[in-house]
């Protein structure tokens, strides 16, 4: 996941799209206005200070082209529409088109107010007609030019508008991508918790075994119960690594990484505590695990979970790994039941164990079926004098028609 930084490479600092075709409208503009105020001006002999003006609007849209900085952008843009707006009438409204596009810049500019590029114009407008008014222009040369300049300004407004919803929809996907990154981090937090909590707590009690046939005499079944504690560790910490790897760049991903963390190179120990992976995860090798912890579990229906896709086999395996933890901690050495019950088009799969439990565990578990999207739930609370955690699971359509032929 690549997040974003709010910046957009191919903007400048005033919010102006730096496309090679932009510049080479905007330079072929500039050349065509200038190539005629140079050619009217000789054949109607303008005077210096027309020239000058002129010259200078020319300028300021020239620099509004190569301008890096908001000040310089804005300052080319009232540039524009002062000195333009002076010799509009001297050179027949040729130079009305560096004014609407000064309007046009200041409009479209995040930086300044809406109405500022209004404002420009109706001063545009005034000066236009007093100059008319010296020069004994006609009416219907004031109002195109007006009509002109509020072209202008609707012109930026709306390229103004189309800015606005581009920074909403970068960061909308700011926030989306944010959201995401938050949501994995979460989920590794969460597969992390659930394998120490196993892995850690089948550690305790297998070293609590070693130390009890130690004190009895019992060296060799001291050092195969050993041998198996350090099995568990070597699993959790290869489960922790593949868990932690979650919070790494999805670029891993992409160069086929999945492959190698989802399956344990040959040198790691494999043990009944990591479940089984030839048609996916299922609950034999947890109950095994259970048992080889010196636990005490009565299973009941399939607990291979056949009837389950890939997705909701996976998150029932993961809580009930962490509800026979759980039991483990809070009542060892009591009897656990295990069942899995097939109710037409659903699977209900409950844990039950005396004693009462709690942590982290259970927000993960509501959390991981949450996930799911699919209408999948859990609960988990005391039922009488025993801890009841139970499931309820959509069966999947295709694993369903498949278990029907």
């Amino acid at each position: 996941m690549t997040l974003l930084t709010g910046k957009d490479e191919t903007d400048l600092p005033g919010g102006r799209s730096r496309s090679g075709a932009a510049w080479g409208l905007n330079g072929l503009g500039i050349a065509i206005v200038a190539f005629w105020f140079v050619r009217n001006g000789v054949l109607l002999h303008h005077p210096a200070w027309v020239w000058v003006l002129g010259a200078v609007a020319l300028a300021a849209w020239a620099l509004r082209e190569f301008g890096r900085t908001p000040r310089v952008l804005l300052v080319a843009g009232v540039v524009m529409i002062a000195a333009g707006s002076v010799v509009v009438v001297p050179t027949d409204s040729l130079m009305i088109v560096p004014v609407i596009v000064g309007i046009v810049l200041i409009g479209a500019n995040l930086r300044v107010p809406v109405w500022t590029s209004a404002v420009a114009a109706l001063a545009a407008i005034v000066v236009i007609a007093v100059s008319a008014s010296i020069a004994h222009a006609s009416v219907q040369f004031v109002l195109g030019t007006s009509g002109g300049l509020l072209l202008g300004v609707l012109i930026g407004f709306s390229r103004r508008q189309f800015r606005i919803a581009a920074d909403r929809a970068r960061a909308a996907e700011r926030e989306q991508q944010r959201a995401e990154l938050l949501a994995d981090r979460s989920r590794a937090a969460r597969d992390i918790h659930d394998v120490l909590a196993h892995s850690l707590g089948g550690l305790v009690l297998q070293l609590d075994a070693v130390e009890a046939l130690l004190e009895a005499g019992r060296v060799d079944d001291a050092t195969r119960r050993a041998a198996e504690a350090r099995a568990l560790a070597a699993d959790g910490l290869a489960e922790a690594r593949r868990a932690v790897h979650a919070l790494r760049d999805d670029a891993g991903t992409d160069a086929g990484t999945d492959a190698v963390t989802d399956v344990p190179s040959p040198a790691e120990p494999s043990r009944a505590s990591r479940p089984a992976t030839g048609d996916g995860p299922d609950l034999d090798a947890l109950v095994a695990a259970h048992r080889s912890f010196g636990g005490e579990i009565v299973t009941q229906g399939d607990t291979r979970l056949t009837a389950l896709d890939a997705a909701h086999r996976a998150a029932v395996v993961q809580v009930v790994r962490e509800a026979l933890s759980n039991a483990r901690r809070h009542a060892p050495g009591r009897p656990v039941s295990l069942s899995v019950i097939r109710d037409g088009d659903a699977v209900d799969v409950v844990v039950a164990n005396p004693l009462s439990s709690g942590g982290h565990g259970l927000l993960g578990m509501r959390e991981r079926f949450a996930e799911l999207g699919s209408g999948a739930a859990v609960e988990a609370d005391r039922s009488d004098d025993e801890f009841v955690v139970a499931m309820h699971l959509p069966v999947d359509r295709l694993a369903a028609r498949g278990d029907r032929s």
